[in-house]
């Protein structure tokens, strides 16, 4: 039966190795370590040269205006709902923040020499204050700095530390920062030479800087429960903003419906100022017909008639206030005037009502977006066209509804022609006495319905409350909401292991060494792995190591040795070892010279060949001079003793080179290199071969079919990747004999894992080692 064909490459997908990505990082603990403490004391510094920020908030209830006035609720003239949207825009609205900050004057800011920070903010305790005149542009850029020198007087200074005069307090200060007075606190002074910071800001500034920090919104969309909130360095600053915001708001809210109030009475007194003349004028008339014509009383018809006509007249006047109430409305809508005008509080129709309602919403909200948007803002232009449409539904309303009045005052007219029709009936006096009666009645019903609606508007007037109320006072968030030390170390701790993590996974990926046993074994196979070498201790000297010490190295040789006599088919009397590689710099000539030291040292009789004659470098490693070697005798100039060169190895001999020749691949295919090979048969007992790398140029191969092993080095972070997939097709096609690889230059944990079942810890002593290396040392030398 045919033996099944043996495959020495295999390329597969790669699974994920965890004990080997374990082990590929672990090996640089020490740059984790570092990384991280870096990276933990930057942020401990980052933290303290932070200002802490708090968060302040209170929460705000916005009522129903028809609870608000409980039992007065009929007597409202200002019924409705507030839209909270609205009451959330106008809470930040520019007017109302500028308010805020003109009252608490926070244009200008103090602060003081902190114990950590440069400088601290002061707020509420600060021994003097600042009235400024025309300021200068570079008291908006540079701070300038208050130096207290006693109660009496003070020091002003620039940013420099330079004094810019002395002045005392309440004088007018004059300078490069303009002009400005400053006041002294006698309760908060503290002592002499107090210095004091002072930071100025336009107001435009500051109101679009606490537009954006005062933070408004619904606890409960359920619910008409506002909560305010704002981010300030000192708790004490942001309770003080978030007060005066309400206190405006509030106020903001009663002088609306005051002015809407004091509109309506205005209104009423006008109408009675003129229907008390008219009604003064009437009495009069009545009282001197009756002396002049002698009529006590009338008759019983024209009491009849007169009540008639009193009734009709009554509603006569209600028409004529409506209608003038209508003209009112009609002029409002024609002007520019913004709010609510006075004749629409005494509106009866509950759609018109509801439109002047809309009307008035609209425009305070096209007020608000005229402060802080463009012009040709699209919700601008969208608010304008909903009031153009809310005025041109109005406008039809009132059309609608005077036509409706005018019909039904018609209609009483017709009524009062009939009435006095019959009047007529009545005798002369009694009739001219009925007119002027008549005339009495109309001003006394107008004079009495204008004096209810005026009681009704002054007890409104003076039940107004706000429909408001402060749930939470402002209070202040327990710690600071930023920054947070707890996630600024962690984020600090991450990024210091991710940093060389992701450097060490860069490097890996542009890697294209051999970093891992794992690998090659992974990509080959039926390739037998015939030892590892770690790399020289920096302690040992010189390339040839002394196998009489006890290191870490020489038994990793020893192994080698061991393990090349598995090798050997039979029972051979010389045993012939090629040693190649891929490229230079493998440590082929130190692995060379030292496997042979190895085996001299077994007491074998030991030749090794350097038939590197390209680049040759054995002979350097033992001192000996490169002028006869192996080219010489090749070209049949030198004799075999000739080139036998002994060396200060017991049992080792050795055969330099040579000259460089000018064709070193057809020496070494020649017939004298193969009776070169048989006459040192006959003298040593192993034959080791250094030759040029195979990936480089063909002198491995040509030598290959003379020896009986070939070991072929692969160093740890320095052979190419690429160069496994040649290497088992060379295996594949067996064009060298017994090849086998042997792992060189391997560092500490190099093999990922491996290294402990392989190179007994390369560095870290093996079994039987007496000198014991500290951690200490061990660290130093990775580092």
């Amino acid at each position: 039966m045919a033996n099944k064909e043996q495959v020495y490459w295999e390329d597969q997908e790669e699974e994920f190795d965890f004990k080997a990505f374990f082990w590929k990082y672990l090996r640089y603990w020490y740059w984790f370590v570092i990384s991280a403490l870096i990276a933990l004391v930057v942020a401990y510094f980052y933290v303290r040269q932070q200002v802490p920020i708090y968060k302040i908030s209170t929460v705000l209830m916005i009522k129903d205006e028809l609870s608000t006035k409980g039992a007065l609720k009929e007597l409202d003239a200002y019924s409705g709902n507030k839209i909270i949207e609205n009451e959330i825009e106008l809470l930040k609205s520019r007017a109302m923040i500028e308010r805020v900050i003109t009252d608490l004057k926070l244009t200008t800011s103090y602060y003081q020499k902190g114990k950590v920070r440069a400088a601290e903010e002061m707020f509420g305790d600060v021994p003097v204050w600042i009235e400024p005149d025309k300021l200068s542009p570079l008291a908006y850029q540079e701070p300038i700095w208050i130096k207290i020198k006693d109660k009496n007087e003070f020091e002003v200074q620039n940013e420099e530390g330079e004094t810019q005069g002395k002045f005392g307090f309440s004088q007018k200060v004059q300078g490069d920062y303009g002009t400005f007075r400053v006041f002294l606190h006698d309760s908060l002074y503290r002592h002499a030479n107090d210095l004091i910071q002072v930071r100025f800001a336009s107001k435009d500034g500051m109101i679009q800087r606490y537009q954006g920090a005062v933070q408004v919104e619904l606890v409960n969309k359920e619910s008409t429960v506002l909560r305010l909130s704002i981010e300030e360095a000192l708790p004490a600053k942001g309770k003080a903003i978030l007060s005066k915001l309400l206190e405006a708001y509030t106020f903001s809210a009663l002088a609306d419906k005051n002015r809407e109030a004091a509109n309506t009475m205005k209104f009423i007194d006008e109408r009675l100022r003129l229907i008390t003349g008219e009604l003064g004028d009437v009495e009069k008339d009545v009282e001197t017909y009756k002396s002049s014509q002698g009529i006590t009383d009338l008759s019983a018809e024209a009491n009849l008639f007169l009540g008639k006509v009193k009734e009709n007249d009554a509603k006569l006047n209600e028409l004529d206030i409506q209608l003038k109430v209508l003209d009112g409305v009609d002029a409002y809508l024609q002007s520019s005037q913004l709010g609510v005008a006075p004749a629409t509080l005494m509106v009866s129709d509950p759609v018109l009502t509801g439109l002047l309602t809309k009307l008035n919403e609209l425009d305070n909200q096209r007020e608000k977006l005229a402060r802080t948007t463009a012009s040709a803002n699209p919700l601008l232009e969208t608010v304008n066209k909903q009031i153009t449409n809310t005025k041109a539904a109005i406008r039809e309303n009132i059309n609608n509804q005077r036509e409706n009045l005018n019909i039904s005052k018609k209609s009483l007219q017709r009524l009062n022609d009939s009435f006095e029709s019959s009047i007529r009936t009545i005798p002369r006096k009694e009739r001219e006495f009925l007119t002027i009666k008549r005339q009495q009645g109309i001003k006394e019903s107008l004079y009495l319905l204008l004096l209810e609606k005026r009681e009704e508007t002054a007890i409104s007037y003076a039940s107004t409350v706000t429909d408001s109320r402060v749930v939470d006072e402002p209070y202040s968030s327990p710690g600071p909401v930023r920054p947070k030390p707890n996630m600024i170390y962690l984020a600090a701790l991450l990024l210091g292991l991710g940093v060389p993590f992701a450097v060490l996974s860069v490097k890996a990926m542009l890697n294209d060494k051999i970093e891992s046993r794992a690998e090659i074994e992974d990509k080959t196979r039926n390739i037998p792995i015939l030892g590892e070498i770690g790399q020289r201790p920096k302690e040992v000297d010189g390339p040839l190591l002394d196998t009489n010490k006890r290191n870490f190295i020489v038994e990793q040789f020893r192994i080698l040795r061991t393990n090349l006599n598995y090798l050997f088919k039979g029972d051979l009397a010389v045993k012939k070892v090629l040693i190649t590689s891929t490229i230079t710099g493998e440590g082929k000539s130190f692995v060379s010279l030292n496997l042979a030291s190895s085996l001299a040292k077994a007491n074998h009789k030991v030749v090794l060949i350097n038939a590197d004659i390209r680049k040759p470098k054995l002979h350097e490693y033992l001192g000996i001079p490169n002028e006869v070697g192996v080219v010489n005798y090749l070209i049949g100039r030198k004799k075999l003793d000739e080139i036998l060169l002994p060396t200060r190895v017991e049992n080792l001999t050795f055969i330099a080179s040579g000259p460089v020749p000018p064709n070193p691949a057809e020496l070494l295919g020649s017939e004298a290199m193969k009776k070169l090979i048989e006459e040192l048969s006959q003298r040593f007992e192993y034959i080791l071969i250094d030759c040029s790398p195979h990936g480089l140029v063909t002198d491995a191969l040509l030598v290959a079919p003379l020896v009986d092993v070939t070991l072929y080095l692969v160093r740890h972070d320095h052979t190419p990747k690429t160069a496994l997939s040649s290497l088992a097709q060379l295996a594949q096609e067996k064009k060298m004999p017994s090849l086998s690889l042997v792992y060189n230059g391997v560092k500490a944990g190099g093999a990922y894992g491996y290294s402990y079942g392989y190179g007994y810890g390369y560095g870290y002593g093996y079994y039987g080692e007496e000198d014991k290396v500290s951690w200490w040392k061990r660290w130093r030398k990775k580092i």
